[in-house]
């Protein structure tokens, strides 16, 4: 887990595309994107943008890549909403992915460095540090 509040929670997936793959899921069930409100599609996306800025610090990614699939024909394994928040290096660019595992060592330590930029973030937006452009 690196994220949680009451709306919606993030953590690491299990067999990731790259390190740092983090999963973000609104707490309130729906098997897709439709079976939500706008204003929970909204909020599920600025908790996803927030995660994003962390994992791309913490794993020190080039960009990251939202991917959010709907129904078995686009490829959701899991019949729950969630957005996946990618970390890519410049190096990766032009590749196909292809899932990787992860020693338990590896998570914890990548997980722990997402949870670190995530607190950095919300203390410098409690500061007002952040411009009203980012997340």
């Amino acid at each position: 887990m690196v994220f949680e509040d009451a709306r919606y929670f993030a953590f690491l997936d299990i067999h990731p595309f790259s390190r740092g793959h983090t999963l973000v899921c609104p707490r309130e069930h729906g098997e897709t994107i439709w079976d939500m409100e706008e204003t929970e599609i909204g909020g599920l996306f600025l908790a996803a943008s927030r995660v994003s800025r962390a994992v791309v610090e913490a794993t020190e990614a080039d960009g990251f890549r939202f991917l959010q699939n709907n129904g078995e024909a686009a490829n959701q394994a899991v019949a729950h909403v969630h957005v996946h928040v990618i970390p890519v290096a410049m190096e990766q660019k032009d590749r196909f992915l292809t899932r990787m595992r992860l020693d338990e060592s590896e998570m914890e330590a990548t997980a722990a460095a997402i949870r670190e930029a995530l607190g950095k973030q919300l203390r410098e937006r409690q500061s007002g540090q952040v411009s009203a452009g980012q997340p």
